[in-house]
């Protein structure tokens, strides 16, 4: 993130003061929700730190496969701290998920630590760990998996067979394919924090690791010390949506194909402005793209050509390739063909053995052919990219019924940051804004930038407010924003 040496000064004229949090208001005639299942009397897991990684220390920690029973079968989880550089001014752990579903802790914490600015690193201990199912922790087997062929529009009966074959050899996994889902990952996460000894939790989530943010604070609000959540899903629309969307996937309740849409519109116009900078400036480069579609989907190549505009929307740092690509490619006049091989996401069994559990997804091929002439008529690009990505859930073989779907405004002690790029084509503002209103305390604080979480959309002004928060629990003022670091077209 290339923003050691601004730190100190930044702190110094981070975005304002603290806050108090409004308390989370509910409807006086809802009922009163049941208690979630907490940790239900498990024993806190003892960490025996050793070094690994360099500075790094890593652990093992065995946790309840299911907390239905607490006493009963274990897993291990593996962990992994950078210990506070300043011990003397040491505040605690800052526990940090790093997205997916499906992305591991360890190695991301060694990739990310050093770009953090050093007073984080000074004040706290810099704790991650892969979540059940995932990397070393109990990963998910699925010999055999296959991934998705076909068109769910030109082969539809090949293309679910070939989406369930996923979730039909992740059945060899045995039980703990059930107990997989986000509410688990925050139950873990709360006897990690009693692990390491922390009064209350200091956490910082990106993208999906919002979500898991999301959970954990309304399973444990009074545990809750500071929440940054960074690139926000809208925790109702990826659970179950609102009343009305029970015959639509997770990406059109959240609209990202939307969001895409969005920022591609702001590529094709910072692109026009850059000039010679930008290979694909010549013209009107809207129009442009609109031919090659045109060219694109009167073939197979529809697929190709929007799975690489879909990769570069998420750092803007891809954006100057992208256009030297688009420059050299054929175009069509006249309006497109209809696609009949459409670019749909395929998932990894880490991400879908979570994904699958927590969110609700229509499970007839009939919803999701119903749902294609829609969206691909409101957004032709994009739109049936997220009709088919949950695809593979349909079918899925488990359930836990242990996972977590609201209510998400539960009383906390501080609020949370919600921290989101202007344009995210993966996690759009919206839902950033939606969630800081389900949760009721949620502070948003938005950057200027092009593509998927400040991992991404590195910015100095951002980074510093973030430490403030997280050191102070100094919240910046109702609608701030800062600029990225970087512009895509230099």
């Amino acid at each position: 993130m290339k923003r050691v040496l601004l730190a100190a000064l930044l702190l110094l004229a981070a975005c304002s003061a603290p806050q108090a949090a409004p308390a989370p208001t509910t409807s006086p005639d809802a009922p009163e929700a049941p208690a979630a299942l907490g940790t239900n009397g498990a024993a806190v897991p003892v960490l025996r730190w050793t070094p690994c990684h360099g500075q790094f220390q890593c652990a093992a920690a065995a946790v309840p496969l299911s907390y239905r029973e607490p006493q009963g079968a274990t897993l291990s989880l593996a962990v992994i701290r950078l210990p506070a550089g300043d011990p003397g001014r040491r505040l605690g752990s800052l526990f940090f998920n790093f997205g997916g579903p499906g992305t591991d802790g360890v190695g991301e914490l060694t990739r990310f630590a050093a770009r953090y600015p050093p007073e984080l690193g000074a004040r706290f201990d810099l704790v991650s760990f892969d979540p059940r199912g995932i990397g070393g922790s109990a990963a998910v087997s699925c010999p055999g998996a296959d991934q998705p062929a076909g068109s769910p529009l030109r082969q539809p009966e090949a293309f679910w067979a070939a989406a369930a074959a996923t979730g039909k050899a992740c059945a060899a996994g045995g039980a703990l394919l059930s107990h997989l889902s986000t509410a688990n990952v925050a139950r873990d996460m709360e006897l990690l924090r009693q692990a390491v000894g922390d009064a209350s939790l200091n956490f910082y989530g990106y993208s999906y690791g919002t979500y898991l943010g999301g959970t954990y604070a309304n399973l444990f609000p009074d545990k809750v010390r500071a929440m940054t959540l960074d690139g926000t899903l809208d925790l109702v629309a990826n659970a179950t949506g609102k009343p009305g969307q029970e015959h639509q996937p997770v990406d059109v309740r959240a609209d990202v194909a939307g969001a895409q849409q969005q920022e591609l519109d702001e590529f094709f116009a910072v692109c026009a402005a850059a000039g010679p900078k930008c290979a694909f400036s010549g013209g009107d480069p809207k129009a442009k793209f609109a031919g090659i579609f045109a060219h694109a989907s009167r073939g197979p190549g529809v697929g190709s050509l929007m799975k690489t505009v879909s990769s570069a929307l998420y750092q803007s740092g891809r954006w100057k390739r992208l256009a030297q690509t688009l420059a050299a490619m054929p175009a069509d006049p006249g309006a497109a063909s209809p696609v009949l091989d459409p670019y749909v996401p395929v998932h990894s069994p880490g991400f879908l053995a979570v994904q699958c559990l927590d969110s609700d997804n229509p499970q007839s091929p009939g919803d999701y052919a119903a749902l294609a002439a829609r969206e691909s008529a409101r957004q032709p690009y994009f739109g049936l990219g997220a009709v088919y990505s949950m695809a593979q859930c349909a079918g899925w073989p488990a359930r836990d019924e242990d996972r977590y779907t609201g209510p998400w405004n539960r009383p906390r002690r501080n609020p949370v940051l919600v921290l989101n790029n202007r344009f995210d084509p993966a996690t759009p503002l919206h839902n950033a804004e939606a969630t800081a209103a389900e949760l009721g305390d949620g502070r948003v604080l938005v950057v200027d930038g092009y593509g998927h979480t400040s991992l991404d959309v590195p910015s100095a002004c951002a980074s510093a407010a973030v430490v403030r928060y997280l050191a102070d629990l100094a919240t910046p003022a109702a609608g701030t924003t800062c600029a990225p670091d970087t512009v895509p077209f230099p």
